[in-house]
């Protein structure tokens, strides 16, 4: 496909520069239509992504969630022992 597109920019470039200018610009066309296309995310890329997201931040909730459970039941216990 970068190939069709950088024949079409080339002859209208043509059209206006001189050869070597042309070219030179197809090239960098190219070039940059060539990067762009291995960068490009798709829906399931994303949908991907979010899942592994969501997982995460889930896992460390809990984590978070129990480990102040856990300290306050610690403080609690603390507290009663010395009103004792």
């Amino acid at each position: 496909m970068a190939q069709v597109a950088t024949l079409k920019i080339f002859e209208a470039l043509r059209k206006e520069f001189e050869e070597p200018k042309s070219v030179a610009i197809a090239e960098a066309i190219e070039t940059a239509l060539q990067s762009s296309e291995e960068t490009l995310v798709t829906k399931a890329d994303l949908k991907s992504e979010m899942a592994q997201t969501e997982s995460r931040i889930t896992k460390w909730m809990f984590i978070f969630w129990a480990g102040h459970t856990i300290t306050v039941v610690g403080i609690v216990i603390a507290v009663i022992k010395y009103l004792k």
